[in-house]
């Protein structure tokens, strides 16, 4: 099946169980009792090796957006630029989503990040940087604001 199908079905076909398949074959790996809604979006590696690995019983809201890889597609110029090839572009890196975390609707992952357990990421927040364990974060970018164990 061309690869153009497979991410077709992955991030849009209504059944959540072949979605998980489908998403797997593309290097998203996801845990036993994980739920993805529709409009699910990620970047995979080249090779289609694991580049995002979540947890077990993790609910993930619609239209989430994981970037393991991050890079200028066309722009020759950035591509070129010393500050950018350094601090900026990002392959092959692995964004971890632990056990029990809900990531709320149009949240953005951004790349080498891991989302501790117990963790809730609010809508539309962006996260740039690893989470403590049970904590909730929102905003762009994402902030902890509610920390659950004291």
């Amino acid at each position: 099946m061309p690869i153009r199908f497979v991410k077709l079905i992955s991030f849009y076909y209504t059944n959540a169980i072949i979605r998980k398949i489908y998403l797997k074959k593309l290097g998203f790996i996801m845990g036993e009792g994980s739920y993805s809604n529709l409009g699910l979006h990620f970047t995979p590696n080249e090779d289609y090796s694991p580049c995002v690995i979540i947890g077990k019983n993790v609910s993930i809201g619609p239209g989430v957006t994981f970037l393991p890889n991050s890079e200028p597609n066309n722009s020759e110029l950035l591509k070129n630029n010393s500050y950018v090839k350094n601090n900026l572009i990002k392959k092959n890196t692995q964004i971890i989503v632990e056990d029990d975390v809900w990531l709320g609707a149009n949240c953005v992952l951004m790349p080498g990040i891991t989302i501790k357990r117990g963790s809730i990421i609010g809508a539309g927040a962006i996260v740039t940087k690893n989470t403590e364990e049970f904590c909730t974060y929102a905003g762009v970018p994402a902030k902890k604001i509610r920390n659950y164990i004291k």
